[in-house]
């Protein structure tokens, strides 16, 4: 008689348990969220809420003082920022028009002068922190206290003394320099010379940031490019225009954005200042909004369109 056993049955493979995360990542994760907490915080608080509120607020109009309480309106706040006021939109052509002026003069500005910092000239260290110590001394109530003290008092002075010096009056009480200045000048053309000083004040002010991120750009440029280009025999506006401006066109797409958004949100911006006295000072805080909401899409158009005519041009190394 034969013993033969039933086969006996397969054995179940055990069953693999996912690995759990260790305390330690577990902790890490714990910080991070720590770490970008107060960032999030800050950003839907001071950021995100005051943003849709201003939304709310330009299609609105405010019906009690006490709660705060709105009542949609639909468009007519735009419509009156177009229409009945007459300041908001030539104030708002003068910003866009000194932009489209003043931004091409900074990012020219400051490539030279990076290509200047860039060569090995005695004093180097000193120059990079003469350009960028207005960096440091335009922030915040520094600037705003020097513009309004200086800035804004020497322009009304020069003007009331080229008036003076034209109606034949006593110029007596001016600032000597002003004065005479209008005296040898003309009234005509020391208005012009503080136009021009203004606007070589703005871009030196304006530029320090610039020329960082153009040095940066320029010292990552392989010396051996450079080095072919002369044994070619190519002379230094070759190299330039064949070497350097194409491996610095991301940096000057870079600079021409920021510099335009700086200006834009400038606190001494015409237009800006203008919003907000509207807003705040004179209570009307629904067409603040409306116009406030006007320059920032009109901005951001301008912005897109010249970011995609550069971004035509831009050459990156890796393409």
């Amino acid at each position: 008689m034969n013993n033969t056993s039933a086969p006996a049955k397969a054995a179940k493979p055990p069953k693999v348990r996912k690995p759990r995360k260790s305390r330690l990542r577990a902790r890490e994760n714990l910080w991070g969220y720590v770490f970008t907490a107060p960032w999030v915080l800050g950003f839907c608080f001071f950021f995100a809420y005051p943003i849709v509120y201003s939304l709310i607020l330009a299609f609105g109009r405010i019906t009690d003082l006490t709660n705060f309480s709105t009542q949609f309106v639909g468009f007519e706040n735009f419509i009156n920022a177009f229409t009945r006021d007459e300041q908001f939109l030539p104030l708002l052509g003068q910003s866009l028009g000194d932009m489209l002026i003043k931004t091409p003069v900074v990012v020219v500005f400051s490539l030279f002068i990076a290509i200047l910092l860039n060569r090995n000239i005695k004093g180097r260290g000193l120059f990079r922190v003469f350009f960028f110590l207005p960096v440091l001394l335009g922030t915040g109530i520094v600037l705003s206290t020097i513009n309004g003290s200086l800035g804004n008092d020497s322009a009304q002075l020069a003007q009331e003394a080229a008036q003076q010096a034209a109606t034949g009056t006593d110029m007596q009480g001016y600032s000597s320099s002003v004065g005479l200045t209008v005296m040898l000048l003309g009234p005509d053309l020391a208005l012009i010379l503080e136009d021009i000083l203004t606007v070589v004040t703005d871009v030196l002010w304006m530029s320090g940031i610039q020329i960082v991120i153009f040095l940066g750009a320029l010292q990552t440029i392989p010396s051996s490019y450079y080095e072919a280009a002369y044994c070619d025999g190519a002379s230094e506006w070759e190299k330039f225009w064949k070497i350097t401006l194409p491996l610095t066109m991301p940096n000057i797409l870079l600079n021409t954005v920021y510099t335009m958004i700086d200006y834009l949100s400038s606190t001494d911006n015409e237009v800006v200042t203008y919003i907000r006295d509207t807003g705040l000072t004179g209570g009307n805080v629904t067409f603040g909004s409306a116009m406030g909401w006007v320059y920032f899409l009109t901005s951001g158009i301008i912005i897109l369109i010249v970011f995609l005519i550069l971004k035509r041009f831009t050459f990156y190394g890796d393409e």
